[in-house]
């Protein structure tokens, strides 16, 4: 037969009983410990403990401040370095052949004049002006140089400009400043008008007739280039722009007197013991 029908025995019953009122006591135990009334503290006992809770709460803010210094520094250094560490380890040295320096070029600056020692000219503005420079003894420098003043009137050396020990009075005086960081000039060679274009005469001076230097007086300014180039040739000019004669003198008084004269056909016929026509 089933269990359901088999009737319980007294004692079982009462066993069963004695453990509901056990655990019905821990329940009502447990309920009194939760609801006690807490032990009463002292109020400096409870300002103490708020002082150190408000000082937990001061550090816990300093600490989270700090913390987001450092992320703002961080951020801020990552934008202005581009993402590179700046205490990355430097690259290790290396013995080999020294890298030599990078050196640029300088930038070509147009001459505003240049001068042809050779041919005796100085163009400007599509202009040939004709101009007298260093003899042979006292070469015009050569190069690219740089007026650094001009002078409507001025006094240059003896020396430059073929006088040696007397300084000379100028008129549009430009000086220039050579290659080797040395002062030259040009001037208007008013003491010798008829030297540009014929020979060279000063002594390295680039000489032009006055009204040549004021026109290129009105042109150069100071920071302008001046261009030399050629060298004084060996053979001078005359006046005439024919070279110079370097035969001996005539010997006969005719021949001395009308050196230039042409001879005539008469002439001729005399000369050689014939008649004219």
């Amino acid at each position: 037969m089933s269990d359901e029908l088999t009737p319980r025995r007294p004692e079982d019953a009462s066993g069963s009983g004695q453990l509901d009122r056990s655990e019905l006591a821990l329940a009502l135990h447990e309920l009194a410990q939760d609801h006690e009334t807490p032990v009463p503290v002292p109020g400096a006992e409870i300002r103490r403990r708020a002082v150190r809770r408000r000082r937990r709460r001061q550090g816990s803010l300093a600490a989270a401040g700090a913390t987001a210094a450092g992320a703002l520094a961080l951020v801020l250094t990552v934008i202005l370095t581009g993402g590179e560490d700046a205490r990355s380890t430097p690259p290790a040295a290396t013995y080999g052949a020294p890298t030599p320096p990078v050196t640029r070029a300088p930038s070509p600056v147009a001459p505003a004049v240049t001068v042809d020692l050779t041919r005796r000219e100085l163009t400007v503005e599509g202009r040939i002006l004709p101009i007298s420079s260093g003899a042979l003894k006292t070469p015009t420098p050569t190069g690219l140089m740089t007026v650094t003043a001009k002078y409507p009137a001025a006094t240059v050396p003896g020396d430059s400009a073929g006088f040696n020990g007397y300084d000379m009075k100028a008129t549009w005086v430009m000086r220039l400043r050579t290659p080797d960081d040395r002062t030259n000039y040009v001037l208007a060679l008013t003491w010798d008008e008829k030297a540009p274009g014929n020979y060279d005469s000063t002594g390295g001076v680039i000489g032009l007739r006055s009204p040549d230097a004021m026109l290129l007086y009105k042109v150069l300014k100071p920071g302008s280039v001046v261009e030399v180039v050629g060298a004084a040739p060996a053979t001078e000019l005359a006046p005439t722009g024919k070279a110079k004669a370097t035969a001996a003198e005539p010997s006969t008084a005719t021949d001395a007197a009308s050196p230039a004269e042409p001879r005539t056909a008469a002439t001729r016929g005399v000369s050689g013991g014939g008649t004219g026509p």
